[in-house]
């Protein structure tokens, strides 16, 4: 009788600390949460020094990005969600930080597949790893995907144009373009 009570008070015991920790837990994670209006703050005081910039500073593009992500990180279901993470991309490809930017207009078109601009930041990924990542077969993947979920977007033609001259040098692009305007 006694082994069977202390069974049950131990379990108590374990419910209530239990329970206690995810409260505990919940308070923590608020107070670390800083307000969602001081990012907005920093994002236009960060938006501000990068548009009075002639060329991009790293450092102020890298904690932009970061405000952006952190953004998203603590409020995912807010409108702006999505722009931040766009203009993420956008600076991250200004940046040269190609492979970020890919990840910011993946993330975009994943969970925010109702975002204003989704069909650019699918149609950006293909631009990519077109143009900066050198992955012709997987950019072919995404554009022939924009194509295919978005034929009337100017995008698609877009895409079709891009899939063209996939893995031509500039070279050939150049002697296409003349011999087209020779024709004419």
């Amino acid at each position: 009788m006694k082994t069977s009570q202390l069974i049950l008070v131990a379990a108590a015991l374990l419910i209530v600390i239990s329970c206690g920790t995810d409260k505990k837990e919940e308070q923590e994670k608020s107070l670390n949460k800083p307000p969602r209006e001081e990012y907005i703050t920093q994002i236009k005081n960060l938006e501000g020094e990068m548009h009075k910039a002639v060329e991009i500073d790293n450092n102020t593009a890298n904690l932009a990005i970061k405000a952006y992500t952190d953004f998203v990180t603590y409020f995912p279901e807010d409108t702006l969600a999505p722009e931040y993470l766009f203009r993420a991309g956008e600076v991250a490809m200004a940046a040269k930080k190609y492979r970020r930017a890919l990840e910011y207009y993946q993330t975009i078109t994943q969970t925010y597949p109702n975002y204003k601009h989704v069909t650019e930041s699918l149609y950006l990924q293909a631009f990519l790893l077109d143009n900066f990542i050198n992955d012709d077969a997987a950019a072919k993947s995404v554009y022939e995907e924009v194509i295919t979920r978005y034929p009337s977007a100017n995008y698609a033609k877009d895409a079709k144009a891009a899939i063209e001259n996939l893995g031509k040098t500039d070279e050939q692009l150049i002697e296409e373009f003349e011999k087209k305007n020779k024709d004419k």
